[in-house]
């Protein structure tokens, strides 16, 4: 029997897909950032970002871990051959960042041209194949000089980040109708915490964003209001400008679960865990205020945030045009220890099937969309990142990889979308996390997340398994029974 619904669930989004293909407007897209995949870190005037201090003067990911070669996408040759092969597999949207530190080498001084001319072209060399450039003006590569004085944590940054976001507007809102302002705010500030605690010589594992202690809660909830403070100054010169175009946030999105015997102290934390990484962004863009229960939290704690009284409504009065969802994983919460108070704790349930980054609960993602659909106003969506990897399966063997398990991933949570679609939700693409193996941060290069394979010795790229799979629901030219065989 769940075979057979399954099957039924799968021939609806292959139609779906294809009609919506067809319409040219949905998006079927994949995803990048430029320091993951770039390279050329001193090319061409570019100014060093803060992973160049992790990684090149500190090593926080490794010996030999670094930025400098990634997948060599800086490289126009190397670029177009890409390009087109994007263009075969159906990609009709590119998500990518452009690196603040190549167009504004030291942050906050002359504007690099050099740079603003390899952006431009390798835009019109996208939309020459047919695909859409999909642009994210800042994927975590803050530049050395403005991190060195506080990064986001700093309230100064709000006015950096409009300066920077009003460079890029007037040099390519000519070429791109949406742009995604900032990504993943709370992943970025939980990996510079991550770093701090490394360059501090403690590599235990890491700590994540809901799991806070009063120092690090502090810093996180700052820098976040900071972050949508700055989204909302960009919106503001985005105005002032005159551009044509739409603005977002890509925000990670995760679900909050607990065990079906939690206690009372297990939903107390998971409430506020939602309330710290989920509520916290959506009700500040969508209702102007921000989560009650998390500011009487940080009072209790006494916590320093720096939160202004008009600091939500000013973000709710940015309107932006759509909200960039980047969904992996829920989190599973119970209470840690004895202790009273907020401690939550991390786990997967026994027997969950879970990815490098998290369980693989594609009802979640449908759970997701529903409920920005009914306590936010139903605003248009672009799943802005979405994948996985699994320990063991990115082998390539006799020319071919198959990642069966990310294929499954793929269709299993394209599933769930058109589900949410179908039920009324306004999603408008869908982009795969990740298009190649890249610089996977701190994981290195060891982290598979691609649909296409590279060789790091070598720069060869193979499409894998997925690949195939996802040109397949793109197109609308695939079999629910044999989409993800090997």
């Amino acid at each position: 029997m769940k075979k057979t619904l399954l099957a039924v669930t799968l021939s609806t989004i292959a139609f779906s897909a294809s009609a919506e293909n067809n319409n040219e407007t949905f998006m079927w897209g994949a995803a990048s950032a430029a320091y993951q995949v770039e390279g050329a870190i001193d090319q061409e005037g570019r100014g060093k970002s803060i992973w160049d201090y992790y990684f090149n003067e500190k090593n926080l990911a490794g010996p030999g871990v670094s930025g400098a070669v990634a997948i060599n996408f800086y490289d126009r040759d190397q670029y177009l051959q890409d390009i087109s092969l994007m263009k075969k597999l159906g990609i009709n949207t590119y998500r990518f960042s452009i690196a603040w530190p190549r167009i504004i080498p030291d942050g906050l001084g002359p504007v690099n041209l050099v740079a603003v001319q390899h952006y431009r072209r390798f835009i019109d060399d996208l939309k020459d194949a047919g695909i859409k450039p999909l642009v994210t003006l800042y994927h975590w590569d803050m530049p050395l000089s403005l991190a060195q004085t506080g990064g986001w944590s700093n309230r100064n940054s709000v006015e950096w980040f409009a300066r920077y976001a009003g460079v890029i507007f007037a040099n390519f809102s000519d070429q791109v109708s949406d742009f995604i302002l900032i990504n993943e705010p709370s992943v970025e500030v939980a990996q510079n915490i991550k770093a701090q605690r490394y360059l501090r010589g403690d590599f235990s594992n890491p700590v994540p964003p809901i799991v806070a202690t009063p120092e690090t809660l502090e810093l996180s909830l700052k820098s976040y209001n900071h972050i949508l403070l700055a989204a909302a100054k960009a919106r503001e010169v985005f105005t002032a400008g005159h551009y044509k175009g739409r603005l977002g946030i890509a925000v990670p999105l995760s679900p909050i679960l607990t065990a079906s015997d939690a206690s009372d102290k297990d939903k107390n934390d998971a409430r506020l865990a939602d309330g710290i990484l989920n509520r916290w962004f959506l009700d500040a863009m969508y209702k102007g205020t921000y989560p009650e229960d998390v500011i009487q939290l940080a009072k209790n704690m006494k916590l320093d945030i720096g939160v202004k009284d008009s600091d939500a409504r000013t973000i709710g009065n940015a309107h932006f045009d759509f909200l960039g969802i980047n969904y992996y994983s829920p989190f599973f919460i119970r209470h840690g220890g004895n202790q009273k108070g907020y401690n939550p704790e991390l786990y997967i349930p026994e027997g969950q099937l879970a990815a490098f980054n998290g369980a693989v609960r594609p009802d979640q993602l449908t759970a997701l969309l529903t409920r920005v659909k009914t306590e936010y106003g139903n605003p248009p969506v672009i799943i802005t990142e979405n994948g996985a990897g699994f320990t063991g399966e990115d082998k390539l063997v006799n020319g071919k990889v198959a990642d069966t398990k990310r294929c499954e991933y793929i269709r299993d949570h394209v599933s769930a979308m058109q589900t949410a679609i179908k039920d009324g939700a306004r999603v408008e693409g869908y982009m795969v996390w990740s298009s190649h193996d890249n610089l996977e941060w701190f994981g290195g290069y060891n982290a598979r997340f691609g649909i296409i394979y590279v060789d790091w010795d070598t720069q060869v790229r193979t499409p894998k398994q997925s690949a195939y799979a996802y040109s397949k629901i793109i197109k609308g030219e695939w079999n629910s029974s044999s989409l993800c065989q090997p």
